[in-house]
């Protein structure tokens, strides 16, 4: 008997392990020793094999056969099978990104590798309904996260889609956001939003550069059923698709109503907006889902009895193009020479090459993080204004105070300041550039400089990136200010905007063929976004306040006064209030006749 079970118990091994699959194995079960099983073997074997437990491979196929929601999505299992719907595809270099709900509205990214796409593209589209079978599930470090889930859906070889019907959960998922909580600040934490509202007003389409490098912009501002006004910003491919929509709809009396899912909200000119993202946004306009069908038809009830006529609510599709407007038809163009012989406060713009940086005065100040003006001490701040409030006062010694929040500075960050020689055929000049200006015409950001010459224990040398400037013909939109009319002697002048389009300098410069010539002045490197130049971890950026605040021989020739070398004159003008539409490529860039502004 001992040597049945001992047969028995082998086979029970080899049925576990997948090698026998049938009972009917059983009539060539060998003992041990290898002689065929007897009866009495055969007879238990049924009897063993139902006692048996089940395999962890029978385990493990039941459970990933099993369809499971996004919440449900953990470590512990290998493969997972789940039924989405695809809300919004975009591809980069080496993947396909996705954003997948499923039917209890519950959002994660998803991705695809490259080499995997001829697999998978077909059944991949947006707002297809999928059944993903045998995929992994991953962190998501992927620094351009939009969900706020910490795993993200990951393809394999293995992994099957296949296109299903009978939908039963929401169309999109939208989580709307008051108006008030973003304007107030209470949802800038949140990685995305979702707005929607009617249309009260759509700006022209601005176009900034030249193609293929284009930016372009449209401002629209969206109504609730409150009455509140949210202003947003669409970008590029967002912001052509709106304005033809408006081009095609705007001599109908309808209103529009559009939604922007997975917006970012941003602060600019001291207004929190929601902007378009550079991928994952996307926008609707007058489309019927039913999600937010009742809504829509609320909003559209509320204005058409609040009495405000379609006449009320201004839709253009006018495209423009802000820089040309603003260097060569609003200001007027002058030759190095002629700067000085201005009589009154005023801006002009000047067409001249940068020939030299002036590297005695510095490249960088501290900036408070929030508005960008230089921080002072505590006794700078008390020298320099009377009205101080009494939390000023017990600061301690060592505070650093932003003049312009007149708030103790709880984060600080380097900020351009950089004076050069400029000339044409007349002269030359001392132009002084600040932060977006230095950032855009170098391709990096100060903070990024100061941080690799911290690492480097290297703050005493010029940054070598800021060489860049040098040769570059650029067209310079500057101030003659109060102080440069009293103090003729002091030609140093502070540059509210740069352009280095080609096409407008061409036209500055009133000769067409200047137009090449300018393009292969043009550095090739990597455009710097401004709005995230500084993502970085905050901490990181205050751990470095004493080493940009130590650097003595900086900041003795760095104080906030463009045109005076004593101070005497604050700047008025705000870094962050220099046009973002600026932020164009400095790749070089051929030019086409005639001019894209010639109609």
């Amino acid at each position: 008997m001992f040597k049945i079970c001992i047969g028995v118990c082998s086979w029970l091994m080899q049925y576990k392990c997948g090698q026998t699959t049938s009972t009917a194995a059983g009539s060539k079960l060998k003992t041990s020793s290898g002689a065929a099983a007897s009866k009495q073997e055969r007879k238990l074997l049924p009897l063993l094999v139902r006692m048996a437990p089940p395999t962890s491979k029978t385990t493990s196929s039941a459970a990933a056969s099993k369809l499971v929601f996004i919440p449900d999505l953990n470590s512990e299992q290998d493969l997972w099978n789940m039924k989405v719907r695809i809300i919004r595809i975009w591809r980069r270099k080496y993947q396909m990104d996705l954003i997948i709900i499923d039917e209890k509205g519950n959002k994660i990214q998803a991705v695809v590798r490259t080499h995997l796409l001829p697999k998978f593209e077909e059944h991949l589209q947006e707002d297809n309904v999928v059944k993903l079978s045998k995929f992994g599930v991953g962190t998501n470090t992927d620094p351009y996260k939009v969900v706020d889930q910490p795993y993200k859906v990951n393809f394999y070889g293995c992994t099957t889609v296949e296109r299903v019907h009978g939908w039963e959960g929401v169309e999109y998922s939208f989580n709307f956001i008051p108006f008030p909580q973003i304007r107030s600040g209470d949802a800038s934490h949140l990685l995305s939003v979702d707005v929607c509202g009617i249309v009260l007003d759509c700006k022209n389409l601005d176009v900034y550069g030249t193609a293929p490098q284009q930016t372009k912009k449209l401002v629209i501002q969206l109504g609730d059923m409150d009455g509140n006004i949210q202003t947003c910003t669409l970008w590029n491919d967002y912001a052509q698709e709106f304005n033809t929509y408006v081009a095609t709809y705007k001599s109908s009396t309808e209103r529009v109503f559009a939604i922007i899912q997975h917006g970012q909200i941003k602060l600019w000119n001291g207004e929190l907006q929601v902007q378009t993202d550079r991928y994952a946004t996307r926008v609707f306009k007058n489309e019927e889902i039913n999600e937010t069908d009742e809504l829509r038809r609320r909003l559209l009830v509320k204005y058409a009895q609040s009495g405000a006529s379609s006449s009320q609510i201004v839709l253009t599709s006018e495209t423009v193009y802000p820089l040309r407007q603003e260097f060569v038809v609003d200001n007027q163009t002058k030759h190095v020479d002629e700067i000085s012989e201005s009589k009154e406060v005023s801006s002009c713009v000047v067409v001249a090459t940068i020939k030299m940086v002036q590297e005695k005065y510095g490249w960088f100040y501290a900036g408070c993080r929030k508005c960008a003006k230089k921080v002072l001490t505590k006794k700078e701040f008390l020298e320099k204004f009377h009205d101080i409030s009494d939390d000023i006062l017990n600061l301690s010694s060592t505070a650093l105070i932003c003049p312009k929040c007149k708030c103790e500075c709880e984060s600080i960050t380097p900020k351009f300041k950089v004076q050069v020689r400029v000339q044409d055929h007349t002269g030359s000049v001392s132009f002084v550039l600040f932060d977006n200006q230095v950032a855009k015409l170098i391709g990096v950001p100060a903070v990024d400089i100061r941080e690799r010459q911290v690492n480097d224990k290297n703050t005493e040398t010029f940054p070598h990136e800021i060489s860049r400037l040098l040769e570059r013909k650029l067209a310079f939109k500057i101030e003659v200010s109060d102080y440069n009319l009293k103090n003729p002697e002091w030609m140093v002048y502070t540059v509210l905007k740069v352009c280095d389009d080609p096409e407008v300098i061409s036209e500055l410069l009133g000769d067409g063929d200047h137009a090449d010539e300018v393009s292969q002045e043009y550095l090739q490197m990597n455009p710097v976004n401004l709005g995230e130049s500084s993502q970085g971890p905050q901490d990181s950026i205050s751990k470095d306040v004493v080493s940009v605040m130590a650097d003595s021989s900086m900041m003795t020739s760095e104080n906030d006064s463009a045109t005076s070398p004593n101070g005497k004159r604050s700047v008025e003008k705000d870094d962050d209030n220099l046009n973002v539409g600026e932020l164009s490529t400095n790749a070089k860039r051929s030019c086409k006749k005639p001019s894209k502004y010639e109609s």
